[in-house]
């Protein structure tokens, strides 16, 4: 029993590590900065939805898309190891992935929370190769339900730090946001090593 709950620590961890709610926090006060307290918790939902159905999505279809390109879920599991660990050395330089946090030119606070907020800034491309990965190493009665449910947990913490963020909009400061992106990152760092790993050994035997 403590073997499930384990794996199951560690895909949220490595899901919450990777999305980093907290570090995305000043860049929705900053999308919603023209919005009243209604309208920000609005674009709060409509962010975590929009997360969840990215990696829900993602989780479904992620044995589908390995099929389809001929890509046998070990060979995936150590290039998703790798993605996750290039996006950790990132953050621990202190800020995130450019590729999370790449700004459109879009100036509408709706769309922006849909893109670039929600995907890539918080759903990019690690958290869905992480969810992915999970879908195709860890299944139960045929479903993906270790990655569905780390996907609810952390989109459901992203809510409500938003909803938080809305009230106290001095949550975090810039320093703790960089000091809480280092710590995320060593912590993301070591989750791909031991997905990669377990990847390759998988492959290998």
């Amino acid at each position: 029993m403590s073997e499930p709950l384990d794996a199951f620590g560690r895909a949220v961890a490595a899901l919450f590590a990777i999305t980093n709610p907290l570090g995305v926090l000043p860049i929705f006060l900053g999308i919603t900065g023209n919005l009243d307290a209604t309208g920000r918790r609005r674009q709060a939902r409509r962010a975590a939805a929009t997360v969840f159905a990215i990696l829900a999505v993602s989780a479904l279809a992620g044995q589908w898309i390995l099929q389809a390109f001929g890509i046998s879920p070990p060979a995936f599991q150590a290039a998703g190891g790798l993605v996750i660990i290039l996006m950790a050395l990132e953050m621990l330089k202190g800020h995130p992935s450019p590729v999370q946090h790449d700004r459109s030119g879009v100036d509408d606070p709706a769309d922006q929370i849909v893109v670039p907020f929600a995907m890539p800034m918080v759903a990019g491309p690690g958290a869905i190769t992480t969810v992915i990965t999970l879908s195709v190493t860890t299944k139960t009665y045929h479903l993906p339900l270790m990655a569905l449910l780390a996907s609810a947990l952390v989109s459901a913490s992203l809510w409500g730090l938003l909803l938080l963020a809305s009230v106290r909009s001095n949550l975090i400061s810039p320093r703790a946001q960089r000091i809480l992106t280092r710590f995320m990152g060593l912590i993301l760092c070591a989750v791909g090593f031991q997905i990669g790993l377990q990847g390759v050994k998988a492959f290998l035997l």
